[in-house]
């Protein structure tokens, strides 16, 4: 069925009040801001590791990391399933989740091991490595979503080149 305006307004709305409440709780109290160990931009400061910031890190991966996770993980299978009913193989469902896991995970990984041990052993420049990781998932997402996918694949071709990619149509019957 076609997604309706009112509906993926509603959508929008909702991610943009999600996404702000998350970034204003550190401002309010529960968790804080600090600079990252480069001192290039901000993130959470992992380097107390109190209750505080215990808390709000086990309510922020759960809410933001691990129930999206699941529901990408069953929204890709659906989708999956039906390109495996119908033949049509047009994109590696996998991907999307995949890619969550490997830039988030060693962000998520160094969080987590902030809320039991002080992590400031660890030279800031690589500190800083699992934050640059992170932040290329949006990135990484375009590339993926635009070059797994066949019709926006060639119009990146045509845009690049010139050249407009002509599609192959074989099926049993013309074997």
């Amino acid at each position: 069925s076609k997604l309706q305006w009112s509906t993926a307004i509603s959508m929008m709305v909702f991610a943009w009040l999600f996404a702000a409440f998350w970034s204003v709780m550190p401002l309010l109290g529960w968790g804080e801001y600090d600079y990252e160990p480069l001192r290039t931009c901000c993130t959470l400061d992992y380097s107390k590791g109190d209750r505080n910031y215990i808390t709000f890190l086990f309510a922020l991966s759960i809410f933001n990391f691990m129930i999206p996770g699941f529901i990408m993980l069953t929204a890709y299978q659906s989708i999956h399933r039906k390109f495996k009913k119908s033949g049509h193989y047009k994109f590696n469902t996998s991907l999307p989740l995949k890619t969550l896991v490997i830039c988030w995970g060693p962000y998520c990984l160094l969080c987590f091991y902030a809320a039991v041990e002080n992590v400031m052993f660890i030279s800031p420049k690589y500190r800083m490595i699992p934050a640059v990781i992170a932040k290329t998932v949006p990135t990484v997402d375009a590339f993926i979503y635009a070059l797994g996918n066949e019709n926006y694949r060639g119009g990146i071709w045509q845009f690049l080149t010139g050249q407009k990619i002509e599609k192959a149509e074989v099926d049993n019957k013309t074997k």
